[in-house]
């Protein structure tokens, strides 16, 4: 089984084994909803846990399972990496892309490679894509139609538009 990572454990929160995670998910709503099934990647295991409680605070989210009932047993997991089974995802349309999918691919403009995809950034503008390109800066391009001529996954390539100023 595939395991993606959807955050990372930062601390606890109060004394009934809460955790901060810094989340890298695409689909918070989705992951952390009471009854989903997560996995903690801790050194010595990989453990299988339930959401039973999430909220937000500030960038963070603070997340409760079913499985973990105190600060003590919590603290074991600071550091470590929420997951989350490649087979628990939901379908996507035609369109549509969970970020880990794009990282790694070529990104192409006008038959030339430009770089590689180094990761994918969700910020308050949009979905963007850090670019890493070799001898320059990094690029940032906004993962919008506008942008993007097509994906292909198959092809392991992103084909954007020439738009001055862009690269």
């Amino acid at each position: 089984m595939k395991y993606i990572a959807i955050g990372t454990i930062t601390n606890t929160q109060g004394i009934r084994g809460e955790l901060r995670v810094k989340s890298d998910s695409d689909f918070k709503e989705e992951r952390y909803a009471q009854g989903s099934v997560l996995y903690i990647n801790h050194p010595k295991e990989r453990r299988k846990v339930t959401v039973a409680k999430h909220r937000e605070k500030g960038d963070m989210d603070i997340v409760a399972f079913e499985e973990i009932d105190s600060i003590d047993e919590a603290e074991q997991y600071k550091g470590c990496t929420l997951e989350v089974a490649d087979m628990d995802r939901e379908p996507l349309s035609e369109d549509e892309f969970y970020f880990d999918d794009l990282n790694g691919l070529s990104v192409v403009a006008s038959g030339k490679t430009i770089g590689i995809v180094e990761e994918v950034l969700d910020m308050p503008q949009g979905t963007m894509l850090r670019v890493k390109r070799r001898g320059q800066k990094d690029a940032l391009i906004p993962f919008l139609k506008v942008f993007i001529e097509r994906v292909d996954l198959k092809r392991g390539e992103i084909e954007v538009k020439e738009v001055e100023g862009l690269l």
